[in-house]
């Protein structure tokens, strides 16, 4: 089956409102909200999200290929709104997403499995680890499944988010990793990531 952008979106906004919801009613998510969060994949490759949305007539500006995807993403963005404090905050929720579209694009579990085996099996005594670009946290359920200490850095909000209700005992931080306290540096024991390397910022 091939890349679905409207099964992508859909997905993301059902994990975010759950997300959304939890923090409002102030409680863990269920098995079942767990779950439909962990289908949270970020907004990488869905440039039609750049496209203006603001008003109904900014469809003409859309590529006819892509006239579908437009009831949907004003669905995502009037569940940022409904959901902000202000107009501030849904810009940076906006500005976050058009940035992440150039660069969210999450590590496969099979391969963050490897890399936890990896380091297992090679004797290190790992007590803490660092994982500086979190994503929806799978170096966390790597990791933490054998007891060790994980911190976890996520720059971008609403991912974020999902990752605080993911891993609500978790000592994840919704910041840059250039923001770690100057105490903790070479504190850790082994740190793992797959950053989005390259010259775009996430911003705050």
């Amino acid at each position: 089956m091939g890349f679905s952008k409207k099964q992508h979106l859909q997905q993301n906004i059902d994990a975010l409102r759950i997300a959304f919801k939890l923090e409002k009613e102030n409680r863990k998510a269920t098995v079942d909200e767990r779950l439909l969060m962990m289908q949270y994949s970020g907004f990488g490759g869905l440039k039609f999200l750049l496209n203006p949305i603001e008003n109904e007539i900014d469809i003409n500006n859309w590529r006819k290929t892509e006239h579908d995807l437009f009831p949907i993403t004003q669905e995502l963005h009037q569940l940022l709104k409904e959901n902000s404090e202000d107009e501030k905050q849904y810009c940076r929720y906006v500005d976050n997403i058009k940035s992440s579209v150039l660069t969210a694009f999450y590590t496969p579990p099979q391969v963050i499995d490897a890399i936890s085996a990896t380091l297992r099996e090679s004797g290190l005594n790992i007590d803490k680890f660092l994982e500086p670009s979190a994503g929806i946290g799978s170096f966390i359920q790597s990791f933490s499944e054998n007891q060790q200490s994980v911190t976890t850095y996520e720059k971008d909000l609403l991912t974020g988010k999902i990752l605080k209700q993911l891993y609500p005992d978790s000592n994840i931080r919704i910041s840059g990793f250039e923001e770690i306290p100057e105490k903790e540096q070479n504190s850790y024991d082994a740190i793992a990531s797959n950053i989005p390397f390259g010259d775009t910022s996430v911003g705050n």
